[in-house]
């Protein structure tokens, strides 16, 4: 059970409506519409890290799941495994990307350096940057470390408010 009222449609504040308008907002919205003042630049700021970018969403998906695994969060490491699973991510990769195992033999350097990156992240960040530097250009490192930071935030937000997978 969460450790904050996860808020319905039908008791959302005025300012989080609009946030319930295409249906349940999951539990992170639900737990933001809490202080509507905040989800309202939330759940923007979310949507476009998350969202379709120049990175291409299986790379984005290694590092959300690597970032959530690495830190331990239930709820993201749980959530991003059925979305990998929808992907096409295979259970060799799964494996490794939840960390009991190394990556696939067949991923090229731009995997095994996004799963470096992600562990290095959340573990060691001033080394992060440069695991990206030979694959990435200026905008996508920046992308990138945005995409793991916020990753690494959702992961707190939801661990300490034991947001329910």
């Amino acid at each position: 059970m969460a450790r904050v009222e996860l808020v319905t449609a039908e008791r959302a504040p005025l300012l989080a409506r609009p946030f319930y308008a295409g249906g349940d907002p999951g539990p992170i919205g639900a737990a933001l519409a809490n202080v509507p003042e905040l989800m309202e630049v939330a759940m923007p700021f979310l949507g476009v890290v998350y969202g379709p970018t120049s990175v291409p969403a299986r790379l984005k998906e290694i590092v959300i799941l690597a970032v959530s695994s690495a830190n331990g969060c239930r709820y993201c490491t749980l959530s991003h495994t059925a979305v990998a699973r929808r992907m096409g991510f295979a259970p060799d990769e799964l494996d490794a990307l939840l960390g009991q195992a190394p990556p696939p033999d067949r991923w090229d350097a731009v995997e095994r350096a996004l799963l470096a990156f992600s562990e290095a992240l959340s573990h060691r960040p001033a080394e992060a940057v440069d695991l990206l530097r030979p694959h990435f250009g200026e905008p996508e490192i920046v992308e990138l470390v945005t995409l793991g930071s916020a990753t690494v935030m959702l992961n707190r937000f939801a661990t300490a408010l034991e947001l329910p997978a």
